[in-house]
This record gives structure tokens, sequence and C-alpha cells, in this order.
């Protein structure tokens, strides 16, 4: 801890000069205080935190193993160097956990130039290389509906044409081509994606492989209606088969209502969820075809905010047989940037908002 922390500050204090020299000059507003950089700049972030942890109850070949609490500590550092121009490049690479030697190996270089984008690189970066986004995720499916490729967000490349006659188009793909990841050749993850508008009609459209999907949006007397459809690759039964629905989300009062219905493969599903503001706290609500049932409120309660997030599925990785639910109350602390002091419970394999187990935690950012 001591080496990574020692490690941080030097890289900073290196930095600075150089990052100072990129100011050129201050845009004074009402809230801030603003800079312009017209040379390259190297900017450093970073978190940290200590924690106590007590674990979940796990039963594995029905022996429960139920762990003690645990203090522990983490620290993640980022840096992103910007060479600004028509032609213009950032480097971005996250040192995870204090780990300096990754900041070779994980980088992502992002090129913008006037006609494309390209991002090539193992961490996320603007268009989505390396844990971002896929380019056929710029397709918007609707729930229920498998959307498109079985191995999303895996892509250690991007290239982006942001203004093609009007239109987004991109394509993204993994960095060795003839390398066989499960089975399965990495040119299957090669996708393609495009977005653009049409009159009034909002166009998405994505594919992968053998699967390809597409949707139209439009305004329809103050609501927003949606229609998809797409062939998607089933393993099981070796061929394509079909998928399409149609979603539409409406402004009833203070709140607003979504409701679809979808077809799968000949099998029909529907859902409903609402959300809305009450006396400053955020509260949704919705069900489906597969009884699972939502709700989640998250807001400010005196000088803490709260979140309670329940999903009514059972949790696969616990032994919880109800629900999946994340509780927990955050403190910022006054006078400082980013600091905060959370308590919280969490049995949600996804951690959306907390850790799992049950945990109290101080957290920083610089």
């Amino acid at each position: 801890m001591k080496k990574a922390l020692l490690t941080t500050t030097a890289l900073v204090a290196l930095n600075s000069a150089a990052f100072a020299s990129s100011i050129d000059t201050p845009v004074n507003s009402a809230s801030s205080t603003h800079h312009t950089h017209s040379a390259a700049t190297i900017v450093w972030t970073g978190d940290a935190n200590i924690k106590y942890n007590v674990p979940l109850v796990k039963t594995t070949d029905g022996v429960k193993n139920k762990a003690d609490g645990v203090v522990a500590s983490d620290v993640d550092l980022d840096v992103t160097m910007t060479s600004p121009g028509a032609y213009s490049a950032t480097i971005s690479a996250g040192i995870e956990g204090g780990a300096l030697e990754k900041l070779g190996p994980n980088a992502t270089v992002t090129v913008t130039t006037p006609m494309f984008n390209v991002s090539v690189g193992t961490d996320d970066a603007q268009g989505g290389a390396g844990g971002g986004a896929d380019a056929s995720d710029l397709y918007a499916d609707i729930d229920h509906m498998t959307g498109i490729g079985t191995d999303e967000d895996a892509s250690d490349w991007y290239i982006s044409l942001p203004n093609f006659g009007g239109w987004t188009v991109a394509v993204s793909g993994e960095k060795d081509q003839a390398a066989i990841v499960d089975g399965k050749k990495n040119t299957e993850r090669t996708s393609v994606g495009l977005k653009g508008t049409v009159g009034g009609l909002s166009i998405t459209a994505g594919g992968m492989h053998k699967d390809a999907g597409v949707s139209v949006s439009t305004s329809l007397m103050g609501a927003t209606v949606k229609v998809a459809a797409a062939s998607i690759y089933n393993d099981t039964k070796k061929k394509n088969v079909q998928e399409q629905g149609v979603q539409v989300d409406m402004p009833l009062g203070g709140m607003n209502l979504s409701v679809n219905s979808t077809t799968t493969d000949g099998t029909n599903n529907w859902g409903a969820s609402i959300s809305t503001t009450v006396a400053g706290f955020a509260v949704s609500a919705g069900t489906d075809s597969d009884e699972d049932n939502q709700f989640k409120i998250s807001g400010p309660m005196g000088p803490v905010t709260l979140v309670i997030d329940y999903d009514s599925t059972d949790p696969t990785t616990t032994d919880a047989k109800d629900a999946t639910i994340e509780a927990g109350v955050t403190y910022a602390v006054p006078g400082t940037t980013g600091t905060t002091i959370s308590a919280s419970y969490s049995n949600d394999p996804d951690e959306d908002n907390f850790d799992n187990g049950t945990q109290v935690k101080m957290a920083f950012k610089f």
C-alpha cells in the first residue's frame, strides 16, 4: 500500500509541471473556472478506499462456506494523455490496485480525425475499445429480446464514422483475428452498427456473425413508440430464430410509463414499468411476464443518500431464496471532494450499487 501511494504521489508531482504548462487562458463563469488547452495535457485521476466486509453465505456442493469479516483496501489510478488538434490522440490507462506495470499493456489509444475515430486497446475508451461497447450496441432492442452477439462488449478495436452523411457507422472486433476462444473464431466477434435519423424516425441497426437486428422509433401523440426486429442464431437449434417487439413510453402526469410486448422464437413476453420523483426521491417499479418484480428508490434522507434496489429474481450465487436486494446509505463528508462513508448490504451478483455482503466503507477520489 505504501509503495503504491508513493508511486502515485511521485507521478502526479512529475506531471504537475507538464499539466500546468498546458493551461492557457482562464475562462471564468458564475459557478466554476475553466481553462482552454492548446497544448498536450496529462491528467491523473484516482480513487481509494478502506472497507470492512462480511461476505455472503454460500453453499458449494452442499457445504456452507461462511467467511469471517475482512478488512481490506484498494487503490485505482487512471491517466489520460491528450494531444489536441484536428488530428488528435488520447491515451488512457487504468492502473488497477496500484500495479504500475499495467500502464503500457492496459493503455488504449484513441485517434480522432475530421473523417473517422479509431480506438485500439484493452481498457474502456472513447468509442468503446476493450471492455467498452461493441459496434453492434448501436442497435437498440427491447426488453426480453436477446440482443446482438453472445460475447458482447469484448472488442479490442473500434472504428467509428460519426458523421457519415448524417449517420453514425461503426465496426469493432478482436485484435487477434486468427485466435480461437471458447471454440469460436475471433472473426465471429467482429460487429457492425449504425444509427441515425430520417425525417421523424430514429433508426438503429447492428450485426455480429449470424445475428442482426434493426429498430425504428418515433414520437406519436406525445408518446415514443419503438419497433424492433432481429434474426438471432440459436446454438441449440443450429439455426436463426426470429424476434420482434414494440415498446411505448409515455408521460402520465408526473410519472413516466413504459410498456412493451415481444415475441422471441414464438414465445410471447410483456413488461411494464413506471418511474417518478416523490419528495426528492427517484422511484421506479416494474413487472413482466416472467413474474420478475422490481422496485428502486434513491434520494436524500437527511445528511445521507439512501438507495434500496429490490428484484424478485432469486440470486444464483448466494443462499438467498426470495430476491436480490441492495440497500445502503452514503454520507458525503462536508468540506471534501469525493470523500464518502457508506454502510450497505447486497446479494445482487451484478453489484449495481454496492459490493456483495454487509459492508462499511470509506472512499476517496483524487
